[in-house]
């Protein structure tokens, strides 16, 4: 039965104040951070480090406090390290911070520095806080075109004011812009699918791998994130002989971030890697005596032997050495594994945290940090109550997790796929620490596919009756695995 043009104009005004309040959220939480981001004096909040990061940089860095106008994230100031080698000496540097870790976050704050000189950090963290924000928006707006519209409000509000996420965006750190990457990627995937889009060459594809290609820029260990997730899209969308060159075009473009940093490596050292600290970062996440995680005295790691080779060819012999180090082991490795999945969860400040999350600007103003100064108050929060808090929290947000993705599950098509791409993304990510070391601040990538997961399962854990719009189902045909399963069902 077709609706009255009154009854369509009513659910119109109902639909634009549903959008209109979406938005909201997301520009009071923009508009908030532009005022602390103007606001930050460069007081020296954290330890500043050995005072040369001014160095190259005229009057950018003092060398004895934080910058003005944005915060430094666990190694930001070996990225400002970097941006000076690529300052001083161009794109073929050969400042070790540039091959040591990925030097891609440092290559794309070099325009920002150029055009914007001393004004940089500023910039930096106004350009952060509004892509963050524009990337919330999209994929906002794009769950409130699907089955779970009503939790859009849980999730903008989730992202908006996580303080994890939100407050980083104003921190000299690649994780968040990342994150955002992120958001932007699945958010075309959803546009995709929602207007039935079909062919290879589309806007939403190219966004989506582009998107892609800058956090792997930034972040080369997303590599394999970004592989699953153009894989989940082929075999949702596409016929067999159509994926081959889906995946050509999707994976192909992410595969120009690494090829770049690799041909800058080759150019400025004369070695073709992408970056040379995973076999130290290995290293400190093993052995006899090691909890898995970073420890500011690192002790009984892994003992390998001096490699006399190239660097490149000794971060592989140390690779080498730590995995046959765990397949003698199997019972510490385990153990091990454990520990680092168990540090990866940890929560951001009480006797269970573990990372390298010491200058988040959350935990510098965490409401308990000031109670945690007087002996009653370290008791309550670091003794047996903290940690059962502590547990709470995570066995909670585990749960939540899981039983959002459950719940996606069972709803099948354009849902079910958000579930695998949210779960394995994160999935994906916590294998990634449990190989190397134990650390919450790695979880930060992927967060904001967890915070949805957790807001699907929080929104059907306390909302009463059906919360599903079923007028907003999107038909997922999975047309390859479908076939297949004909196959295998014929006599």
């Amino acid at each position: 039965m077709a609706k009255s043009p009154k009854t369509a104009k009513k659910n119109l005004i109902v639909e634009k104040k549903f959008r209109r309040n979406l938005l909201a959220i997301s520009a009071v939480a923009l508009f908030a951070k532009i005022l602390i981001i103007l606001n930050i004096q460069g007081f020296d909040w954290y330890e500043a480090g050995d005072g040369n990061l001014g160095k190259g940089l005229g009057e950018l860095l003092d060398n004895n406090y934080a910058p003005p106008n944005a915060w430094y994230l666990a190694d930001g100031d070996n990225y400002i390290r970097a941006l000076q080698g690529l300052v001083t000496d161009g794109l073929f540097s050969k400042e070790g911070k540039l091959s040591y870790w990925p030097a891609g976050y440092p290559l794309l704050m070099w325009p920002i520095i150029q055009v914007f000189q001393g004004y940089f950090f500023l910039a930096l963290s106004i350009i952060q806080s509004f892509l963050y924000a524009a990337a919330s928006i999209w994929f906002v707006e794009e769950i409130r075109k699907t089955r779970i519209r009503r939790g859009s409000y849980g999730l903008a509000l989730l992202l908006a004011f996580n303080p994890t996420l939100s407050l980083n965006t104003i921190s000299v750190g690649y994780e968040l812009p990342v994150v955002s990457m992120s958001l932007i990627s699945v958010a075309a995937l959803l546009h995709y699918f929602l207007n039935d889009r079909n062919g290879l060459l589309n806007r939403e594809i190219l966004i989506s791998a582009v998107a892609f290609a800058i956090a792997v820029f930034m972040q080369p260990r997303l590599l394999i994130i970004a592989f699953v997730f153009f894989v989940l899209w082929a075999l949702a969308k596409f016929k067999t002989k159509l994926i081959p060159a889906f995946l050509l075009l999707t994976v192909g473009l992410v595969s120009i971030a690494p090829t770049i940093l690799t041909f800058r490596n080759y150019e400025a050292h004369g070695y073709a890697a992408i970056s040379t600290n995973l076999g130290n970062t290995m290293r400190l996440g093993a052995g006899p005596d090691t909890s898995g995680g970073y420890s500011p005295q690192p002790v009984g790691i892994v003992e390998c032997p001096d490699s006399k080779a190239d660097v490149v060819e000794a971060d592989r012999e140390l690779v080498k050495c730590v995995i046959d180090w765990y397949l003698a082991n199997p019972a510490k490795a385990l153990v091990l594994f454990w520990n680092k999945a168990r540090f990866f969860w940890s929560p951001w400040f009480g006797p269970e945290y573990n990372g390298t999350m010491a200058r988040n600007p959350w935990l510098q103003n965490h409401p308990l940090k000031s109670t945690a100064q007087t002996a009653d108050g370290f008791n309550f929060i670091f003794g047996g109550i903290g940690k059962f808090i502590s547990w709470l929290w995570m066995l909670g947000g585990i749960c939540l997790l899981l039983y959002g993705f459950i719940h996606l599950w069972r709803l099948g098509d354009l849902e079910r796929l958000l579930a695998l791409i949210a779960g394995l993304s994160f999935l994906l990510n916590l294998a990634s620490a449990m190989l190397t070391v134990g650390d919450n601040r790695f979880r930060i990538p992927t967060m904001a596919m967890s915070l949805f997961l957790q807001s699907v399962g929080g929104l059907r854990i306390f909302s009463r009756g059906e919360v599903e719009s079923h007028n907003y189902k999107t038909y997922i045909s999975w047309p390859t695995l479908s076939r297949l399963m004909a196959k295998g069902l014929k006599p």
